[in-house]
């Protein structure tokens, strides 16, 4: 009788574990072998580019998820620490985040033979890179030199066309930006100073449209569709503001996530916020009602997760696990 009650309650102790982490498991992994940042995917969803940190960029077959292979990779960047990539419509070109080394551009039209084309040293230490809709200016979260635009459209000769200095001495530093479907705001994930939102409709003359100041340390933002709302995190969480008039943001709610939040992706219908928490993995949060964001479920990847990014569909994650390199978790059996 005792040993069917000790093995019953293995078995629920067992089911009760495997439920907890069940809605999202990992379903393919490859480890990098150097520290993973960031991820962006092809269109087809067959290739993920991954900054590698101290090593560079790698690029990783993944047209099966369950076994990534690696393709190439691009090492040559004279000790610059990468942190994100960006690249353009038709991925033939790569836009690089290398931190004190400004940006690197990279011919990526022949996958197996990387070549680097251009290149602009800033004068912070890039973050974070994005493109706009026409691929012809590139914007660039460039720490406590603010942010920096510049002019791609010879992706060979970047040219500084924009900047805005934010207030660095106390904080402001930029670690990403994302750009206003109109493309005329820029959104930026401001440090210790929260969230900034610039007018970016004349580069010679931004302007500061508003800005909220949250009480951690901003590293990612996330914008709704209609851009009423704002999803930041916060380090130690989540915080979701209302920007429905950008002179007065105020703050819908916060969520502690348990570690130290660094980047985050909202589903298409924005139900879902997914979180790169660190320790604790990947974090789902259920943010239908914004004002009361919930938790839904957790994976661990084993390692730091500093990075997310969903498939088009949003039935997976990637994830730019620290010490491992990229794991992808299937979403299809979230609530």
């Amino acid at each position: 009788m005792q040993t069917k009650f000790f093995v019953s309650f293995l078995l629920a102790l067992f089911t009760t574990f495997v439920y907890a982490e069940s809605p999202m498991p990992i379903i393919g992994s490859y480890d990098t072998s150097h520290y993973s940042e960031q991820i962006a995917l092809n269109h087809d969803e067959t290739r993920a580019y991954i900054t590698n940190f101290s090593s560079g960029l790698v690029v990783l077959d993944i047209s099966n998820p369950a076994n990534p292979t690696k393709v190439s990779e691009f090492t040559d960047t004279d000790g610059g620490r990468v942190y994100d990539v960006v690249l353009n419509t038709n991925e033939t070109i790569a836009y690089v985040a290398l931190d004190q080394d400004g940006i690197i551009v990279l011919d990526i039209s022949d996958e197996t033979n990387i070549k680097k084309v251009g290149s602009y040293n800033t004068n912070g230490r890039a973050r974070g890179v994005t493109l706009s809709s026409d691929g012809n200016k590139l914007f660039i979260a460039d720490y406590f030199d603010g942010l920096v635009i510049m002019d791609v459209s010879d992706p060979t000769n970047p040219v500084k066309i924009g900047h805005y200095v934010t207030d660095y001495q106390n904080n402001g530093k930029v670690w990403d930006v994302v750009l206003s479907e109109d493309e005329t705001k820029a959104y930026l994930a401001n440090h210790s100073k929260g969230l900034l939102i610039l007018n970016v409709s004349n580069v010679n003359n931004i302007t500061k449209v508003g800005s909220y100041d949250t009480n951690g340390i901003t590293l990612d933002i996330a914008i709704s569709g209609d851009e009423k709302k704002a999803f930041i995190t916060d380090y130690y969480g989540i915080v979701i503001l209302d920007i429905s008039n950008p002179a007065n943001i105020s703050k819908l709610s916060d969520y502690p996530s348990g570690d130290n939040s660094w980047r985050l992706q909202l589903t298409t219908d924005e139900s879902k916020l997914l979180v790169a928490d660190r320790y604790n993995g990947l974090v789902a949060l259920d943010i239908t009602d914004p004002t009361t964001p919930t938790f839904i479920a957790k994976q661990s990847t084993g390692v730091y997760t500093f990075g997310v990014t969903l498939s088009e569909d949003n039935s997976k994650a990637f994830t730019a696990d620290y010490y491992k390199g990229l794991s992808i978790l299937d979403l299809t059996n979230l609530p």
